[in-house]
């Protein structure tokens, strides 16, 4: 059997728990005033739809800066030392002139400085602004009521994230390969997809 693609098996697990997100938080949200459960189908759909868009760009954009900035952080390492190799015209030089080496590369714990930053940053914002605006046309709203809850909803929801985000890419560019990350980012934000369907006022 042909084996799925990392961004295809992204999909289908990133769908599966957005969909579990948004229906704990229809629950919680009928429970909180006193209703019994009923699925409310059409803001399940939304947010699933939601999900599905944001997943492709997500996955690009970890590829990408793990591509830019790749490794991980680690403690007392070197760089392996090369192989052996015979003299090459370099070696026959003197030592004046001979070439500079490529600088060495950049620390792990370098680059996931800079990747952590740049998920609190670039990738908050990037996502934040794709919930308002895709949940918002989603809802029939004119373009003028979307740049309207951009500058309502942004902030708190901005602040809410910090809250959360800062714990998950932690352990998203410290333990979890590129090709798994958004995976494990809807798996640890079935809290925050709870709340980003309360938000979006299921």
């Amino acid at each position: 059997m042909r084996r799925l693609s990392p961004l295809t098996t992204t999909f289908i697990q990133s769908t599966i728990l957005n969909a579990i997100a948004n229906v704990l938080a229809q629950l919680i949200d009928q429970r909180k005033h006193d209703k019994p459960f009923t699925l409310n189908v059409v803001a399940l759909i939304q947010f699933v739809i939601y999900g599905i868009i944001i997943v492709p760009p997500n996955f690009e954009w970890q590829k990408f800066i793990e591509a830019r900035y790749p490794g991980f952080p680690t403690r007392g390492s070197t760089a392996p030392s090369p192989p052996p190799h015979p003299p090459d015209d370099d070696d026959l030089l003197p030592r004046k002139e001979k070439p500079a080496r490529a600088a060495a590369q950049p620390s792990g714990m370098r680059n996931f400085v800079i990747k952590w930053l740049l998920d609190q940053t670039v990738g908050s914002v990037m996502n934040i602004i794709l919930f308002i605006v895709i949940i918002n046309f989603l809802k029939g709203a004119s373009l003028a009521g979307v740049w309207d809850a951009i500058g309502k909803d942004f902030c708190p929801i901005m602040i809410a994230r910090l809250k959360y985000r800062p714990v998950v890419s932690t352990l998203m560019y410290t333990l979890i390969p590129v090709d798994r990350r958004v995976v494990f980012g809807s798996a640890c934000g079935v809290i925050w997809g709870i709340y980003l369907s309360l938000y979006a006022a299921v």
